[in-house]
């Protein structure tokens, strides 16, 4: 950055992080070695990204979230005047600044490339930027939408340029200086912020006349308001549209599904042909205008047009969502009657036998200003289903709802138009649809969830447990999957699916997970690394919870004593402590597991005075009950028995331990030693879970030695057998079952039972 405020803010906090265009720009901040703080009212995926990258994010606003060092206070238009954290920043007086003046300190020291309008703004700027990046420019870049390419919203780059979305709705792109500027289509809109159309037109034509000299604008030659808003301006500007009085325009456009090819003409010359994976007219115009862009960055022809062929879209920018036996999904943000117009025209690429659109009203004003247009907009859907207004940051206006449309769209001739609450319109779409739908889910507000929840129905999942998967997902920050295969994440490799699996991103979320278990009685389990599992072929019937996040991760040595997290390797702790000259954990060598899976089932060595179980060194172990309450229990309060220990349905967060000094040097040739025993003795190359049973106390033989001494090595009942290195190893030859592994136990346990009256007892976790 060049000598700016910006250079000198310290930690920075967004005031609204979730939203699309802050959380953009958090990310740029991050990117640029700020630190950065945030807060929204709940949490998203974008607030996830954010903060596995290093950001620290709250739920919900409050005076304390304002970290000690903050400088620079960001906020965006729908922040009330009112906010905690906002007054709590003028107390202290931290400087305060508009998203849109935080943007233009990134944007306006670069070339920029700002792109606004009523419509397009994302996808066009997407367009550019991604057009940019695979061309070399390496820009920086604040989207309105995630793309793939920059794997979310916003990149910082180091290339000359930047590129933006220049929002219209509050007259704050009027902070932005850019060389080049888009304007893609100029309609009534925003209507809480402008007085009327005249108002609209004197905002876009102070953003025009901002246009750095020798800069350019290009602008839409088919839109009315457009012409009229550079009608007067006296710097550079060039046309895009269909007709040959644009300056450059299409010529033998062909659709197909999500095909688009057409020739593009620029100044009357032929430049050669464009082809796009983006359908719909709206989408030609958009291309057109990012080709303007390109072409006056001094980009060839073949470079832009190579980098648009290989643009799949914006997400929630006519996003196939799901396809499957015959139903087609899309989800598209479009929230005004012309957006919806434009998706519903890229629809009729396909043959579809039904249309069915699910629309959820973005704001109060809007809907009041244009319900006629909106009514007119849904011409030749087959099924309208209307959901509540999504009010954003609006006031309820009387007399003001979805039924407003609903009165508007039976006017003009739809006769299937139905309000449905949010909660229940994936189950009706779920019974209803059929083969040759395509669905069609728009909007601005949390319509996505329903998007989500379809789309899981569609994958197989049923009512009930898509609503769980959608309430969890928007419930804690970590991962939320589905139907994850438990024999990918067991050393064993058995197990069918589990139902729900979850990977907390910290104590808050683990808490929040038994929580929600508790109130809807959901079964769980929490596992580690899957070293002493066995999961059932139809897999799990509940929630899975593994402590993998950096959170659970963390490790510090202080002295003699070693505090590490439950989700630290068993294998990784081992070489630490070695490598730091502590003593006591060389045993545990070539166990595969995590640490507060071996401190919950007391994993030991080899049978030596020397090599104790791990049980021996702990000093404290700090869990979580299954309320969310977090205790320590300490040594005195610690019950550790062979392959036991008295911590019962508690969840291992954190463990002490206290070790022995010693030779660095002796410690690893110790480690070795008992790696080299265990690589002859035990069958560690292939699937197992390792000792299947608890050596019996009141036994003058081991497991393995009784099972050996009955000749059962090698013995097999399916892909299951029994090691013929270690007779307690029970091991997957290949595609094993758990019902060939249990069959295979029943087996062993009888005949020890006959030959030495001896019960065994599973030290393998059966699930």
């Amino acid at each position: 950055m060049k000598n700016n405020k910006l250079s000198k803010a310290g930690n920075i906090h967004f005031v609204g992080v979730g939203g699309i265009g802050m959380s953009g720009l958090a990310r740029v901040m991050l990117e640029m070695g700020h630190k950065v703080s945030g807060s929204d009212l709940e949490t998203n995926s974008l607030t996830k990204k954010l903060e596995s990258i290093g950001a620290k994010i709250f739920e919900g606003h409050k005076s304390e979230n304002i970290l000690s060092g903050t400088r620079l206070l960001v906020y965006s238009s729908s922040v009330s005047k009112d906010n905690p954290e906002l007054l709590e920043a003028k107390k202290k007086k931290i400087r305060i600044s508009h998203r849109s003046e935080m943007l233009a300190e990134v944007f306006n020291t670069r070339k920029g490339i700002a792109v606004t309008g009523t419509h397009g703004k994302t996808t066009t700027t997407s367009l550019v930027s991604v057009m940019l990046e695979k061309n070399g420019m390496d820009p920086t870049v604040v989207i309105g939408g995630e793309v793939d390419d920059f794997k979310g919203n916003s990149k910082l780059g180091k290339g000359l340029y930047a590129v933006a979305e220049a929002d219209e709705s509050d007259s704050s792109f009027l902070n932005l200086k850019p060389l080049y500027a888009i304007v893609t289509n100029i309609e009534m809109e925003h209507m809480d912020h402008f007085k009327d159309m005249d108002d609209i037109m004197r905002s876009y034509r102070a953003f025009i006349n901002n246009v750095k000299r020798p800069g350019m604008v290009f602008y839409n030659n088919e839109d009315e308001n457009c012409r009229a808003a550079v009608a007067g301006y006296k710097g550079r500007a060039m046309s895009f549209g269909f007709l040959n009085t644009a300056d450059i325009y299409p010529l033998d456009i062909r659709m197909d599904c999500f095909k688009t090819s057409f020739r593009c003409v620029y100044k009357n010359r032929m430049l050669g042909t464009v082809e796009l994976s983006i359908p719909g007219n709206h989408n030609i115009l958009n291309a057109l205008a990012a080709i303007l862009a390109g072409l006056h960055a001094g980009l060839e022809f073949s470079g832009i047009a190579k980098s648009l062929k290989g643009f799949s879209g914006a997400k929630r920018r006519f996003q196939l969502k799901a396809e499957a036996d015959g139903v087609m999904l899309i989800d598209d943000y479009a929230h005004h009657p012309t957006e919806i117009r434009a998706v519903l025209d890229a629809c009729r690429n396909w043959n579809a036998k039904r249309l069915v659109a699910i629309f959820q009203p973005h704001r109060y004003s809007r809907t009041k200003f244009l319900a006629s247009a909106f009514g007119r907009a849904f011409k030749g859907v087959d099924l309208l289903i209307l959901t509540d207004i999504f009010a954003a940051s609006e006031k309820p206006i009387k007399g003001v709802s979805s039924k407003n449309i609903l009165d508007e769209a039976k006017s003009n001739g739809i006769s299937g138009v139905m309000i449905l609450k949010k909660e229940k319109i994936a189950s009706y779409i779920d019974r209803i649809k059929k083969s040759g739908d395509m669905i069609v889910v728009m909007g601005a507000g949390d319509i996505k969830k329903v998007a989500d929840q379809i789309s899981l129905m569609m994958e197989g999942q049923t009512p009930q447990k898509t609503q769980t998967l959608t309430e969890l997902k928007g419930l804690i920050k970590g991962r939320v999957l589905s139907n994850q295969n438990l024999k990918s994440h067991t050393s064993f490799k058995i197990g069918g699916p589990a139902d729900i699996w979850a990977d907390p991103a910290d104590y808050n979320d683990l808490r929040k997970l038994l929580a929600f278990t508790r109130k809807e009685k959901i079964n769980i389990f929490v596992i580690g690394n899957g070293t002493n599992v066995l999961a059932s072929d139809e897999g799990f019937k509940g929630l899975v919870i593994r402590l993998g996040s950096k959170y659970f991760r963390q490790v510090s040595i202080k002295g003699r004593n070693v505090t590490v997290g439950a989700g630290f390797s068993l294998p990784g702790l081992v070489s630490l402590c070695c490598s730091r000259g502590l003593r006591g954990l060389e045993s545990l060598v070539g166990i595969p597991g995590t640490v507060g899976g071996a401190v919950y089932m007391n994993a030991g060595g080899w049978a030596s005075p020397m090599y104790k179980n791990i049980g021996d060194f702990v000093v404290s172990v700090k869990v979580m009950d299954r309320k969310g309450h977090v205790k320590i229990l300490k040594k005195d309060k610690l019950k550790f028995e062979y392959r036991h220990s008295n911590i019962g349905d508690c969840i291992i967060l954190e463990v002490i331990l206290k070790l022995e000094k010693a030779v660095k040097r002796d410690l690893l040739s110790s480690c070795a030693r008992f790696l080299k025993m265990k690589r002859q003795k035990q069958a560690l190359d292939v699937p197992s879970a390792g000792c299947v049973f608890k050596n019996p106390q009141d036994s003058q033989f081991t497991c393995g030695q009784m099972i050996d001494m009955l000749g059962l090595k090698g013995k097999r009942i399916g892909m299951a057998e029994v090691s013929t290195k270690h007779a307690n190893f029970l091991i997957n030859r290949g595609g094993a079952t758990c019902r060939d592994v249990k069959n295979l136990a029943e087996f062993i346990r009888g005949k020890v039972k006959d030959n030495y009256n001896v019960d065994l007892d599973l030290e393998i976790k059966v699930i």
